[in-house]
C-alpha cells in the first residue's frame, strides 16, 4: 500500500520490518537484524543467496528509517518490496506448497 501512494520511505521500512518479523518468527537468534539474518542463514532456513537479498532489503530499510540516510526513490522502493516479497514467498509459500505436494503424495 505504501508504494501505491508513493509513500517509499515508508515502503522500505515496512519491507524491512517484515525480513525482521519474520525472522523472529523463525526462531532466530540475534539483537540486530543483521544477526537474525545470519542465524537463519546458519539455521538453513534461507540460501546464501536469500540471506543477500535480505540485507539489500535491511540496508535501505535502515536508510529509510533514519534521518540522513540516502532518498528511497520509486525504483528503489519497488527493488525492495519485490526483494521482501521472494524472501517471503521463499521461507512461508514454497515450503507450504512442497509439503502439500508430499502430503498427497503420502509421503
Amino acid at each position: 500500500m505504501c508504494f501505491s501512494v508513493e509513500a517509499y520511505r515508508a515502503c522500505a521500512v515496512m519491507a524491512r520490518r517484515a525480513v525482521q518479523s519474520t525472522a523472529v518468527d523463525k526462531g532466530a537468534n540475534g539483537d540486530t537484524l543483521v544477526e537474525q539474518i545470519n542465524d537463519l542463514e546458519h539455521q538453513g532456513v534461507i540460501t546464501k543467496d536469500v540471506k543477500d537479498w535480505a540485507t539489500v532489503v535491511r540496508w535501505v530499510g535502515n536508510d529509510a528509517a533514519h534521518s540522513g540516510g540516502d532518498d528511497v526513490v520509486k525504483d528503489d522502493a519497488g527493488d525492495i518490496l519485490e526483494l521482501a516479497e521472494q524472501f517471503l514467498e521463499i521461507v512461508y509459500v514454497t515450503p507450504a506448497l512442497a509439503r502439500a505436494r508430499r502430503e498427497k503424495r503420502g509421503k
